[in-house]
């Protein structure tokens, strides 16, 4: 099945983080799904998740800490696609 985009949503908690953050993927149900961390640049610095969404919200924990500060991009794709971006801020404690 093909994803309705505009029903798609990406939460991030905390944001700004020092480190940790959950990943909230909400509307992905039955989805295969993988989701990387982008730099500003645009290149994969991390892979966060791969698999088959079930739920109506799926839950991804991250751990940043070993990053360098600055603006990163979470990108969620689904059959080569991407489907959601959005914005994770990461900054020392």
């Amino acid at each position: 099945q093909s994803v309705n985009a505009n029903n798609v949503r990406l939460a991030i908690y905390p944001n700004p983080t020092s480190g940790d953050a959950t990943i909230i993927l909400e509307n992905l149900i039955d989805t295969d799904v993988e989701v990387k961390l982008l730099n500003i640049l645009g290149a994969e610095v991390m892979y966060l998740y791969e698999g088959t969404v079930v739920d109506r919200y799926h839950a991804i924990d991250a751990n940043l800490s070993n990053l360098e500060n600055g603006i990163y991009f979470i990108n969620v794709y689904s059959e080569g696609k991407s489907v959601v971006t959005d914005k994770i801020i990461l900054y020392s404690k």
